[in-house]
């Protein structure tokens, strides 16, 4: 069985189960993740890891929002290796990152196709 990175309930339960809101929020986020995991990655290149600890910060909020332990978890690590400077276990960090977050999107996609 393939891991599962998302759980709907909560923004259900928020929204009153508005399936057309939902679908608006998960297309909002794709696209916001879409730019922010670019932005880590030109970050990294320049060097940039209090840029970097910031982005992953903020991208935290919807790991929550999806109740996704997994992406939050490869969000904190991200974030902690930034705070201690070592490029290449900052590098392996986004590798990580960036692994969980193509997961995570497309099963965000699946869900909003579902909605659909």
């Amino acid at each position: 069985m393939a891991t599962k990175y998302i759980d709907l309930q909560f923004l259900m339960n928020s929204t009153k189960n508005d399936t057309e809101q939902v679908k608006e929020f998960i297309q909002d986020v794709l696209e916001l993740n879409a730019e922010s995991i670019g932005s880590l990655s030109s970050a990294y290149e320049n060097n940039n890891f209090a840029e970097m600890k910031a982005t992953a910060h903020m991208l935290k909020s919807s790991a929550d929002i999806f109740e996704s332990a997994v992406y939050k978890q490869n969000l904190v690590n991200l974030e902690g290796k930034c705070k201690d400077g070592n490029k290449e276990e900052i590098g392996k960090a986004l590798s990580e990152l960036h692994t969980i977050a193509t997961a995570w999107e497309q099963e965000l996609r699946e869900e909003l196709e579902k909605l659909s």
